[in-house]
């Protein structure tokens, strides 16, 4: 009964990770004809859109409080905008699978964080889980240094801004959990990521010529409505009831995803160096969970 319980209250979060996963080469297909600016506008334009109408229909649309505007406005920027613009423009240069993975390993940045920032006092352990993270991610770039790559690093070194400001935001999810975010925000997170993407999107790339492209819609209904809609509602949600390492073990599912659906669609190689960066950064985000679980980290707050 319990165990059966516990499934069931995971499932949606599975789904979103599936989803997600996937996401990674549709966005890819999707370079082929938007812009990465147009591609990143229209996703969350069509998500604002498609949860206004649901939450409407339903009677829950509402403006957020004074309190819920700062973190509004962090999902918007920070794990929307700044993400998706950065991931990506770097998918341009970097194949999906690969460019997932680093995209997606936010414990290089959470731990340490969530020192500076929480003020939280971590043991030793979660300090070797932080190293290995960062010996994952190494061994992943390492192999656009030698040879160099020009196109190929400014690609990673976005995806690890990308990390950085899913990160920050996991950060001030966690030091704000007196405030909620439910899923009547999303359209105000949406609606607000897509307004500064649309601008720098008009102004560097001119009018949305691809509105009139039929293959184009397919990928917009799935980036949007889809895997932003639905799934934010999701993880925005586990991510204020998890602690910031669990959040990134679940998160770190996605690029294993994109992996298989990326070697199936782009013939992606599972080459040695992406095999062993993953598994290092999956050891990382394990150990640092254990740790945590042995020797709960001292926050200046309670929890």
């Amino acid at each position: 009964m319990s165990q059966q319980s516990t499934l069931r209250k995971f499932l949606p979060l599975v789904g979103a990770v599936m989803v997600w996963g996937g996401n990674w080469p549709v966005m890819k297909m999707g370079l082929a004809h938007m812009s990465p600016l147009w591609l990143a506008a229209s996703r969350f334009g069509s998500a604002a859109v498609v949860s206004v109408l649901v939450l409407a229909a339903l009677g829950r649309l509402r403006f957020p409080t004074r309190q819920e505007w700062p973190l509004v406005a962090g999902v918007a920027l920070l794990q929307m905008g700044a993400f998706t613009a950065l991931a990506l423009w770097a998918l341009q240069y970097v194949a999906p699978g690969r460019a997932s993975v680093v995209a997606y390993a936010t414990s290089i940045w959470v731990i340490p964080l969530s020192a500076l920032i929480l003020k939280e006092r971590l043991n030793a352990g979660q300090w070797v889980a932080t190293a290995l993270s960062y010996a994952g991610i190494g061994v992943i770039v390492a192999p656009a240094f030698s040879p160099w790559q020009a196109h190929t690093v400014v690609g990673l070194v976005m995806l690890l801004g990308a990390s950085f400001a899913w990160a920050c935001n996991i950060i001030q999810l966690r030091g704000n959990r007196h405030v909620r975010l439910g899923a009547d925000m999303i359209p105000w997170q949406t609606a607000l990521a897509t307004i500064p993407l649309a601008a720098l999107a008009w102004m560097s790339d001119g009018a949305p010529g691809f509105l009139t492209v039929p293959d184009a819609w397919p990928i917009i209904l799935y980036t949007g409505p889809l895997a932003t809609a639905l799934t934010f509602i999701v993880v925005l949600g586990m991510t204020q009831k998890m602690p910031p390492v669990a959040t990134s073990i679940a998160m770190l599912c996605v690029p294993v995803i994109g992996l298989v659906v990326s070697s199936v669609v782009f013939h992606e190689r599972l080459s040695a160096d992406l095999a062993l960066g993953l598994t290092l950064i999956g050891i990382s985000v394990a150990a640092s969970a254990v740790a945590a679980r042995v020797k709960r980290p001292l926050a200046l707050r309670p929890s």
